[in-house]
């Protein structure tokens, strides 16, 4: 009788194992985006070069908007078009609502502890709501314009040091301090001179070191045989920048815990970020409490995606109006109208200067910041009618987008005045497909309006009071500058701009 219920028993799991090997046998293929022949482990790495958006840009044009590719283990769906992005950021958007996480990634965010990174969900949620009420919104805007106004009064004088001298300068190094300055001294109401201006220098360092590491390639995160081994040397780096960064931020809180207990100076200025997020910190009510390591996560991520991205466009917009001196004109007469010569452009006269807001639109279009929005898909979906597995990465290529010549004429053409046509007066913020600077639906850019605050009245201070060109070659005719990507997250111009400045306003007007 033992033997009939062994003999059954195997039976059973034999007819079972024979209707699972069927199924799994003639389950359908997912419906893949094509794609190039890849190599084995390494997949389409080798594709990719050194300025991955562009590769990708290069492999659509043969492959079509939406490619599949393999990153060593690792599976990545590309969309080159705006119909895809509306496929990631509005039909199919909770399937595509997380980021990615890299080694350099975990280690900045303090494991998802920070806002970027943070998996979609209550967390996320209640950081997103606090930045856009509180952290970031009008009111706080508002309240810190003075450190703003500093900061681009101090980038006056030193442009204007310079022209008085004759002298060269490093204008894109002068850029990358303004804007990192205004963001460092916004989250942490540190001043720019004396210790507190020591300190806003290490952060500016360090800030540059988390950009550069967190944009590198590094091969562990993609190769399933490299995983724990630095071949790079970039885990030893970051972990170093890491290191820095948290034993700077732990200066920081502990100065401003000092003084927030003993009330020192905390009445005669207006709150910064760290202020508010300090506040929600030690508030028992709040519907999220936050910790130490979410404050540092996510000042973290706003010392980097709100200074570097800012001043890399602040070149680009200024690379373009040197090599094109009709349309730097225009602009300066736009606002010498509105304005006048008597004093500096303020952040209230940006309304009313059209062209200006039209330069910078076209300047985010031809050089987005951000050239990919990297997602990963946390549920199986679908980009225009081909499937996305879950677990695999998804890049919308800002940068091809932005360029399709389908809806852009002339679209490599620096062209301002595409963007004062009522048809093509486009919101930045992400509601039309074919033009997303800033990311579009729940994962959009919170800061975007701060970003905007900052290029057009840095843009328009520099249009107003010098004149800007790359010089004169031996012919006698005006060169122009090279416009070659760098390398980086955010897309810098491969060479600095380097020119003499020419002050047109005698005396420069002050605030």
């Amino acid at each position: 009788m033992e033997d009939h219920k062994f003999y059954l028993l195997l039976l059973s799991i034999w007819v079972l194992s024979t209707l699972l090997l069927r199924r799994l046998l003639h389950r359908r293929r997912p419906n893949l985006p094509p794609g190039p022949p890849g190599l084995p482990i390494i997949g389409h790495l080798h594709m990719l070069g050194p300025i991955p958006h562009q590769a990708f840009h290069r492999i659509s044009s043969s492959y079509g908007p939406l490619i599949h590719l393999r990153l060593g283990s690792s599976s990545l769906v590309v969309v080159n078009s705006a119909e895809g992005a509306r496929d990631v950021y509005k039909t199919s958007e909770l399937a595509f609502a997380d980021r990615p996480q890299s080694y350099a990634s975990r280690k900045f965010a303090y494991d998802s502890a920070g806002f970027a990174f943070a998996p979609y969900g209550p967390y996320w949620k209640f950081v997103k709501k606090l930045c856009m009420s509180e952290l970031l919104g009008g009111r706080t805007l508002d309240a810190l314009s003075p450190i703003r106004r500093q900061e681009r009064l101090r980038l006056v004088e030193a442009l204007r040091d310079g022209a008085r001298k004759g002298r060269e300068l490093n204008v894109s190094e002068e850029l990358n301090k303004v804007t990192n300055n205004v963001i460092i001294r916004m989250v942490t109401g540190m001043a720019s001179h004396g210790v507190e201006g020591g300190r806003v220098g290490e952060a500016r360092e360090l800030a540059k070191g988390v950009a550069e590491t967190i944009g590198a390639f590094n091969a562990s995160d993609f190769i399933w045989v490299l995983k724990g081994f630095d071949v790079q040397g970039l885990k030893r780096r970051i972990d170093d920048v890491h290191r820095r960064f948290d034993a700077l931020m732990e200066r920081i809180i502990q100065r401003k815990e000092e003084e927030r207990r003993t009330g020192g100076g905390a009445g005669e200025r207006p709150k910064d970020l760290l202020d508010i997020m300090l506040d929600v910190l030690e508030d028992d009510k709040a519907e999220v409490r936050l910790t130490r390591e979410n404050i540092k996560g996510f000042v973290l991520d706003i010392f980097t995606a709100g200074s570097d991205t800012t001043a890399a466009s602040l070149e680009w917009a200024l690379s373009e109006l040197i090599n094109n001196p009709s349309i730097q004109e225009k602009a300066r007469q736009e606002i010498d109208s509105v304005v006048g010569t008597g004093r500096l452009v303020e952040e209230s006269d940006v309304p009313n200067l059209p062209y200006l807001q039209a330069i910078v639109k076209e300047t985010l279009r031809l050089h987005p910041a951000a050239p990919l929005a990297t997602r990963i898909a946390t549920r199986d979906a679908k980009i225009l009618g081909h499937d996305v597995p879950a677990h695999t990465f998804v890049f919308v290529n800002v940068w091809s987008i932005n360029k399709d010549p389908n809806h852009w004429p002339d679209p490599l053409e620096f062209s301002p005045g595409r963007f004062l046509n009522p048809a093509e007066s486009l919101d930045v913020r992400g509601q039309h497909y074919h033009y997303v600077p800033f990311g579009s639906g729940r994962r959009s850019c919170p800061g975007a309006s701060l970003a905007l605050n900052i290029l057009h009245v840095t843009l328009a201070v520099l249009i107003q009071c010098f004149e800007w060109e790359a010089g004169v070659g031996e012919d006698g005719e005006r060169t122009r500058l090279d416009m070659t990507e760098g390398l980086g997250l955010t897309v810098p111009r491969e060479h600095p701009i380097i020119c003499v400045p020419k002050a047109r306003l005698h005396p420069l007007p002050s605030f």
